[in-house]
């Protein structure tokens, strides 16, 4: 840890110490020995509840984007596409009930360029006299160099990886040739202009494309759309359109009643598997963290009393036990599907006040950017890096305490290597 070489006042020592200096050493030195082990322990501890934290951030994440995707009217809604070869449809929780008639006349696609061939990847291109290239998309460029050191298809298909392109290779049986893909969209064409060597000037100026970026075209309810992505989200509210083909599609946006039960399954395993997690961390990393039972207290209010009494709760086959776990009777809930699928649903989602509403809300005040969990971790964070500042400060204090007693105890024995003592922060 120290080298083979101290510094000593006047003296110099060159080498390991003897057993007997490191046990004299060793002996002095074993006081300091206690609190560095009390400080690794102090460390290893925070990190525990760091990493505690974060596991308990990613919990809330997940049951939040759960509770959210049943929120609105995402509880019972599912969507069809009358050309399921033209496009498939998914909804979210925004998504409203209704049919829109959704016109597709060109997809979106990448460019695709090809450079002349070379005789193979490794084949040297031009003199080896620098070649700068300015490539880009839209707005955004940069700038690489060619020259002796890379200056074959191989090379320059990785420095532009290396820069974030992509770029491959493409053999066939008379040679090999660069193949540049742009990401899809009419914007993100490519823009290359290439100073220097006059073969790599060709190799680019000479590339083929074979394929054009352009935008994706579609009119929904016979307003024109076009997007970048074969993946449209913007064209209807709570809608996501993926479309594969050219064609004509009526999207149905429909109440799905068959649909309720698994969603009301779904979220209650999601809420209990939540709390499973919560008990674990509660057990281990965070137990008796203020955080963790600031989320589990509100978690348990919120289940008691978000979406109507226990009364109601227990008319649609809910309730809670007393581990906090939500107990569901599937025959009671299809028995008031059945009767009545628009009151089960406002249990769950009714402008903000349902059980999957109120969750999905708190979730965000639990675990979100500016949370009491979030704070923790933003705290542990600190306090880890005021431990490692303080045991880096023990470490080079014990360095030179060492340093004086091996000088004091033996003024020409060689020292280099160090016993225990010296890996005490190893």
């Amino acid at each position: 840890m120290y080298g083979t070489s101290l510094g000593l006042g006047n003296a110099s020592v060159v080498g390991a110490p003897s057993e007997a200096v490191l046990a004299r050493v060793e002996q002095t030195l074993a006081p300091q020995r206690s609190a560095a082990a009390k400080l690794n322990a102090s460390i290893s501890l925070t990190q525990a509840r760091f990493s505690g934290l974060g596991q308990l951030q990613s919990a809330l994440s997940v049951f939040q984007d759960l509770a959210e995707s049943l929120a609105g009217t995402g509880l019972s809604t599912r969507a069809s596409s009358s050309a399921g070869g033209v496009l498939g449809v998914t909804t979210n929780a925004s998504a409203a009930a209704g049919s829109h008639e959704v016109k597709v006349s060109q997809l979106a696609q990448q460019q695709i360029l090809v450079s002349p061939e070379a005789q193979s990847a490794d084949t040297r291109l031009g003199t080896g006299a620098p070649a700068v290239i300015r490539i880009g998309t839209g707005d955004s460029s940069k700038t690489i160099t060619i020259d002796s050191r890379n200056n074959t298809l191989q090379g320059i298909a990785d420095v532009l990886k290396d820069a974030g392109f992509d770029a491959s290779l493409v053999r066939s049986s008379t040679g090999t040739a660069l193949q540049l893909r742009s990401a899809s969209g009419e914007a993100n064409k490519f823009s290359i202009s290439v100073a220097g060597d006059a073969t790599i000037r060709s190799l680019f100026g000479a590339a083929t494309q074979t394929q054009a970026a352009q935008d994706a075209i579609l009119t929904v309810d016979g307003k024109t759309i076009k997007s970048a992505d074969n993946i449209v989200e913007s064209a209807l509210e709570g809608v996501t359109l993926k479309l594969t083909d050219k064609g004509d599609s009526t999207v149905t946006i429909a109440r799905d009643n068959s649909q309720v039960a698994k969603n009301v399954e779904a979220f209650v395993n999601g809420f209990n598997a939540l709390q499973d997690r919560l008990d674990n961390l509660g057990k281990g990393a965070l137990r008796g963290n203020p955080a963790l039972g600031q989320v589990r207290a509100q978690l348990d209010q919120l289940a008691r009393s978000a979406g109507g009494s226990s009364e109601t709760l227990a008319n649609v086959g809910l309730s809670i036990d007393t581990n906090g776990r939500l107990k569901l009777d599937n025959g009671i809930l299809n028995a008031a599907i059945n009767a009545n699928p628009e009151a089960v649903t406002k249990i769950f989602t009714n402008e903000g006040r349902g059980l999957a509403d109120a969750l999905g809300a708190r979730l965000e005040s639990l675990g979100g950017e500016r949370s009491v969990v979030s704070r923790a971790l933003a705290q542990a964070d600190r306090e880890v890096d005021t431990l490692q500042s303080r045991k880096s400060a023990l470490a080079q204090m014990l360095t030179v305490q060492a340093q004086a007693l091996v000088r004091l105890y033996t003024q020409d024995a060689q020292l280099g290597g160090a016993s225990s003592l010296f890996d005490l922060f190893a």
